[in-house]
Order: structure tokens, then sequence, then C-alpha cells
């Protein structure tokens, strides 16, 4: 952070208004001083009792001194102000095509096992269809089987002169072969009565199996739906990915928006700065919650979290400067001759201060009562900058005087995402999803998953 920029004068204030009461406590103690030895001199002389000497050696916590890997792009320290200024640095590569390009591979990457997953979803609901389909063509042949029958009963009783002349013919000559009018009327009346029912039983479940095909034929649409939007969605991450690698070296400015939703976890935050075999943390808390905070008060503005953890990283030297002792781990009120800038209370309102700041940078429209907390640094009502920088390398020469501030955390936040995008790519795939529950239609043995995603 230089001292140009707009959250960095309030220090100045800052250090006046001490001025201003260390003189008014001098004042006091002058005035106060006759008092105070009048009391003291009032008071019981008491003998304090001699404590024996303490042997237990002290235990010093001890923090290893900083050591950073090579290459670690980070703001350069504060200069002495009495030596001439130091020759600009040389520029850095913009790497935001790269990082733009690897964002769009890790997007790829999950919206393809959302694909896979789609595609089980719809085959199950498909086979499911299918299945209710065959089980209402059997409950039609069935029903017309049925209605075949009761026909051929009423037209049987018909030909031959109704269920009364059927009984007539039922008696014989000998009494072997006697069946009563009754009797023969009776069977006739029960066949054509049990005929009928078995239609009506054959139609109703008929009807419940359409009904089951209708929902199936529903789950498979919406399944159908769902691979489409997700394939689509595909294809345009497959467009981003290609115009990133297209842009490479063209001075084109891709580095994603500051106001956004994180694209990597707390535990690939935390994964890729333990991969990277820094010493020196002094957090004030342990990496998994200071990383925590960076997600969640991210999220609170709409804030891209870890990317501002890159930028973190640039401003406190990994969270190894005297930054990050004071909770500023953005270089707020900081400047090219100064070491610290402003202190904030705990770790998560230094984190707070940052993020709040950021979406001052990046939103023209922000005002305090938009904020999701009480803000704990700059008003963005009264920020000159606010709305400058809707990109992160927007904030080179806004943010910090450096040059290469934007190039210096996008090359951090690429070597993030490479980090994300290999530990994703191994992930073990997911299960398949369960069958389609359709009422009335046996289960459908389960599609086995996809295989995982290659790498690039």
């Amino acid at each position: 952070m230089t001292a140009s920029s707009p959250h960095s004068t309030p220090k100045f204030r800052r250090v006046l208004a001490l001025t201003t009461v260390g003189a008014v406590l001098a004042a006091f103690v002058l005035t106060a001083m006759p008092w105070l030895s009048a009391t003291a001199s009032a008071a019981p002389t008491q003998e304090a009792p001699v404590a024996p000497p303490d042997t237990t050696p002290a235990t010093v916590a001890t923090v290893p001194p900083p050591s950073l890997p090579p290459g670690l792009p980070v703001v350069e320290p504060p200069v002495d102000p009495t030596q001439p200024p130091p020759p600009p640095p040389a520029p850095l590569p913009d790497p935001s095509p790269q990082v733009a390009a690897v964002a769009a591979e890790l997007n790829i990457l999950n919206l393809q096992a959302t694909l896979d997953a789609a595609q089980g979803t719809y085959d199950q609901a498909a086979a499911t269809a299918a299945k209710a389909q065959t089980i209402v063509e059997a409950a039609t042949r069935d029903r017309d089987a049925k209605k075949k029958m009761l026909t051929d009963a009423a037209t049987t009783a018909y030909v031959e002169g109704g269920v009364d002349e059927i009984a007539s013919r039922a008696q014989d000559s000998s009494p072997s072969g006697f069946v009563s009018q009754e009797s023969a009327r009776s069977l006739a009346g029960s066949a054509i009565d049990q005929t009928h029912d078995e239609l009506i039983d054959a139609e109703a479940r008929l009807r419940t199996a359409q009904g089951a095909l209708v929902a199936a034929q529903h789950q498979a649409a919406d399944a159908k739906a769902t691979l489409d939007s997700t394939q689509a969605a595909v294809d345009d991450a497959t467009n981003v990915l290609n115009q990133a690698r297209a842009a490479t070296g063209s001075g084109v400015d891709l580095s994603p928006t500051v106001l956004g939703a994180p694209t990597l976890t707390v535990d690939e935050i935390v994964g890729w700065y333990q991969a990277q075999g820094i010493t020196g943390y002094v957090g004030g808390v342990d990496l998994p919650t200071l990383a925590g905070f960076y997600v969640t008060e991210g999220q609170a503005e709409g804030v891209r979290g870890d990317v501002a953890f890159a930028q973190s990283m640039v401003e406190t030297g990994a969270f190894t400067s005297p930054l990050t002792t004071h909770n500023n781990f953005a270089g707020i009120g900081a400047c090219d001759s100064c070491a610290t800038g402003f202190d904030f209370g705990s770790p998560q309102l230094g984190v707070r201060a940052q993020m709040q700041l950021l979406h001052a940078y990046s939103d023209k429209s922000l005002q305090i009562i938009n904020l999701a907390n009480p803000p704990v640094g700059a008003d963005p009502d009264h920020l000159s900058v606010r709305g400058c920088c809707p990109t992160w390398d927007k904030l080179t020469g806004t943010w910090a005087s450096d040059p290469n501030y934007g190039p210096k955390i996008m090359t951090i936040y690429l070597s993030m995402l490479q980090y994300a995008y290999a530990h994703r790519s191994i992930a073990p795939p997911a299960a398949a999803p369960p069958a389609p529950v359709v009422p009335g239609v046996p289960a459908v043995p389960a599609v086995p998953p996809a295989p995982a995603p290659a790498g690039p």
C-alpha cells in the first residue's frame, strides 16, 4: 500500500492525535506530582517479603526465521527516505491469461463431474421409463384379453338365447347328466360376472402402469434437461479456456473480477501454503482458521477470498512480515517508507477490513449501509477511489505503487489454482446416483460411474 493511497492518510491524523494526547497526559502528571509525592510520604512503610529465586527455566515461544521459496513475489521492503530511490523493477509478465485458463480447466473439471452425474441420472430415468413402458404394454395386452373373454362370454349367451335358454338346455334325459336349470343359470351368470371383474382389475392395473409411465417420462425429461444444460456449460467453459490460451502474451487483462465466489476451498488454500515450505508464519491464529476467515469474510462481502489470500501473501511476505503481527494483511495505511500501516484488533477484523476495502475499490455503488458488517476501516461513502478496480490487475498503481503488484498477485494465485487442479484431478469418482423410484415400476440396476477425467 502506498502513501498516495486514500486509505493511508488517516495514519498521519492518528499520529497527530497521539501527540496531542501525550501532551495532555504530560501536563496532568506535572500537576499531580506534588499530590502524588505527599500521598507517597504519608503511606506507612511496609516491607515486602523476599521471594525465593525462581529457578524454573523460562519457556519462550520461538518462531523460526522467515524462509520463503525462491521466486515467491512479495512487496518490496520499505525504503530509507534518506537514500536515493531505487531504480524501478523490471516489469513482470502478466500471468492473468494463464490464471483464466487454469480457472476454466477447474471449472470444466467440476462441470464434467456434474455432467457425469447428470448422464447417470438420465440413464437411470430412461431405463425406468422403458421399464414402465414395458409394464404398460403388458397391462394393455392383459386388459384386451379380458375384454375379449367378456365379449365372447356375452356373445355366446346371446347366441344361445340368453342365460335362461342355457338353463333350459341344461337338463339331460339321463339322470347322470342332469343339471338343474338354476345351477346352469348360475354358472353362466357367474362366468360372465367373473370375466367382467377380471376386466375391471385389468383396466385398473393398466391405469396404474400408465401413471407410472408418465411419472418416469417426466423424470427422464427433467434429467435430460439437466444433462443438456450442463453440457452447454461445459461447452461455454471450453470456449473460455480456448480464448484464455489464445490471449497469452497479448497484454489483455484477464485477471478475475474482485467480486465473485472463491474457486479454492479452505483445505486447498492451506494445502497449497504448506506445500511451499514457508517458515516464520506469525498470523496470530493457526493457518486453517486464518484461511477460513478469508473464505467466510470474502463471501460476506462478495469478494473472492482465495485471491485476497494471494494478495496478502504478496503484502505480508507469506504472513511473515511485521504487517502480520499487526493483523494488517493487506498493507492498509502502509506506505513506501513505513512498515506496518494500521493496526487491527484481531486477525478476523484484519481480514474483514481487507474485504470491505476491496469491495469498495471494486464497486462504485457501495455504501456503508450495504456492508455485511460494521465498517472496520475506511468509510466507503467518502472513498475517492471507490469503484476504480473491478479486476485484480487494476489494483496496480492504486492499491500499491509497485508496478508489478497485479502480476505478483496473479503469479501466486496461478500457483494456488494449479495446486487445486492437480489434487482435484486425482480425486475418486463420485458414486453413481440412485435409480429413480416410481411407484409400480421395479427398480432398475444402477449405472456404473464414469471414469475420472484425465488431466490436461
